[in-house]
């Protein structure tokens, strides 16, 4: 995922767009802050006696990886509308434009 964050603050870079690729740093750094927090507390749970059910936990962990995924895909289509900004023949993934 790191990957393509890099590759994505490279194209948004060259069109002026930094600040959309800031807003999707932050909040998934924020997710991972609130996962971090999660493992802390389930971890102080379990030190006093609390049962950690296991499904559970990882439908939380896979939760979070779906929503870190779907910010970044946002992030492509954004870029993608912006690149095809005034190409007539393009499918728009936002019919309520970028801008």
């Amino acid at each position: 995922m790191m990957e393509r964050l890099t590759n994505l603050e490279q194209r948004l870079t060259e069109q002026h767009h930094k600040d959309l690729f800031l807003h999707t740093k932050h909040t998934i750094r924020a997710i991972d802050d609130l996962a971090e927090q999660h493992r802390l507390l389930t971890a102080a749970h379990a030190i006093n006696g609390y049962k950690i059910i296991g499904s559970e936990e990882v439908l939380f962990y896979d939760t979070l990886a779906q929503a870190k995924e779907q910010i970044v895909l946002t992030l492509e289509k954004t870029l993608d509308d912006l690149e095809h900004k005034g190409d007539k023949n393009y499918d728009r993934n936002f019919a309520d434009g970028v801008e």
